[in-house]
């Protein structure tokens, strides 16, 4: 007999399967229509279970390949995820009690038509569960690379790398940061909102928020569901973590820029763009992805006429004959900065990617570059906390075009340590093309 599992817990094992068939993000899927019926207290709940799954999902393999016959890999993904969704209420959630913890993950394999390894499930969460286990948690306090990895449930390879890179102390706060659950940032997204409008309306629908000590611009919830507002939902302000949002900022636009953003995603720096420059002089936004310019049309199009879409592949030449006054590369990158808000990274990302992505990054600055106007200025940015993709793409840039130049010739560059600034981790270069060659 299958009984009904709570709803919270049927969305959680939902997403991770999501993410683990379809290398989804999780919070993508949190805000879709997997979540459309849930109450605001499941969906908490749901949050809570993925992100925190997802976090902690090394330390949690490790404690349940010490309890189970069996290893991990040669279980189906259904059981798999059912067991971590266990173990991490067992030892994370206090305020769950063990019994209903266990019961709901049994339930969960069975409504998978998997009601063979409903047993298992009950036995190894219940082996999780007792004395043995409970010293398992607490192995890990060796101040080494793998010790740590375990502890903090990081890839092995990625904490070596940011220990000799960091040091023991900022690599401990990176990591502890990285487990944290993110913050909600939000700005201004309609050339109509006043602020004492944004403050007396969010007021009035119970959300609270305080400016970030980074810029006035960037807003921070510190009570409430902002998702639920009509604002919101009428796409006059927009979600975009605080070191996103600071990155447009470094074009020093003016009125009259024409504007160009390469790999624009879902459109979040380019309709920052077209409400900083106040004019409706033209942005265009280009991503090699279709269904992302889909999402950006239709979260800000409304607000911003002169937002023009164009999907292409911004590494081959650019389908323009013009050129622009301010161009954002925002490259694609390994995502280490977002490892707070996308937990699901850690476990795809490989170490030889950080270097292959470098060709990739320098073929959009060279395109990008083909299409500036002397004195025209380029903002690069990755969202990377890795210097192969980061100072040394710039400098080999610049070493190869003699026209263009560091904006700020000394420490031009902007770092974002997560920690230490309460954003993503991001990176930017400013650059201009010279007057003159």
């Amino acid at each position: 007999m299958i009984l009904p599992v709570s709803p919270a817990r049927l969305a959680a094992f939902k997403i991770l399967l999501r993410v683990l068939r379809e290398n989804s993000y999780a919070s993508e899927l949190l805000h879709s229509s997997l979540t459309d019926s849930l109450h605001e207290k499941d969906l908490r709940l749901a949050t809570e279970l993925v992100f925190g799954t997802l976090r902690q999902q090394l330390l949690l393999d490790h404690v349940l390949a010490f309890c189970s016959a069996h290893p991990l890999p040669r279980l189906d993904m259904e059981v798999i995820v059912a067991l971590r969704l266990g173990a991490y209420q067992l030892r994370f959630l206090q305020r769950v009690p063990a019994h209903a913890a266990i019961h709901e993950s049994v339930e969960l394999v069975k409504a998978a038509r998997l009601k063979s390894a409903a047993g298992y499930v009950n036995a190894v969460l219940r082996k999780v569960r007792t004395n043995d286990a409970e010293r398992t948690w607490n192995a890990f306090d060796e101040l080494t690379a793998a010790g740590l990895s375990l502890r903090f449930s990081h890839p092995e390879w990625l904490v070596e790398r940011w220990l000799a890179r960091f040091g023991l102390e900022k690599l401990i706060q990176l990591l502890e940061h990285n487990n944290r659950a993110p913050k909600v940032y939000f700005r201004i997204n309609s050339p109509d909102l006043t602020s004492d409008e944004l403050s007396t309306t969010l007021a009035g629908q119970a959300v609270r928020f305080k400016t970030h000590a980074l810029s006035n611009d960037v807003l921070e919830v510190i009570e409430g569901n902002i998702y639920e507002t009509t604002l919101f939902r009428n796409q006059r302000i927009a979600i975009q973590d605080a070191g996103s949002q600071l990155i447009p900022h470094l074009l020093d636009l003016e009125a009259s820029d024409v504007c160009l953003e390469l790999c624009a995603g879902v459109g979040g720096k380019s309709s920052q763009i077209a409400r900083l420059k106040g004019s409706p002089s033209p942005v265009f936004a280009l991503d090699l992805h279709w269904r992302r310019l889909q999402v950006a049309r239709r979260l800000h199009s409304l607000n911003w006429k002169n937002l023009h879409w164009v999907t292409c592949d911004a590494t081959r030449p650019l389908p323009f004959l013009r050129r622009f006054n301010k161009i954002l590369v925002d490259a694609p990158c390994s995502g280490t900065g977002t490892l707070q808000r996308h937990p699901e990274i850690r476990w795809r990302l490989r170490a030889e990617q950080i270097r292959e992505f470098r060709r990739l990054q320098l073929a959009l600055l060279e395109n990008a570059f083909q299409h500036l106007l002397p004195g025209g200025t380029i903002v690069y940015s990755t969202c990377s906390l890795e210097p192969e993709e980061n100072e040394a793409v710039v400098h080999s840039f610049l070493n190869a075009h003699a026209g263009a130049s560091l904006a700020i010739p000394e420490g031009g560059f902007l770092t974002l340590f997560p920690p230490e600034t309460e954003t993503d981790g991001f990176f930017a270069a400013v650059m201009g093309r010279k007057t003159r060659q």
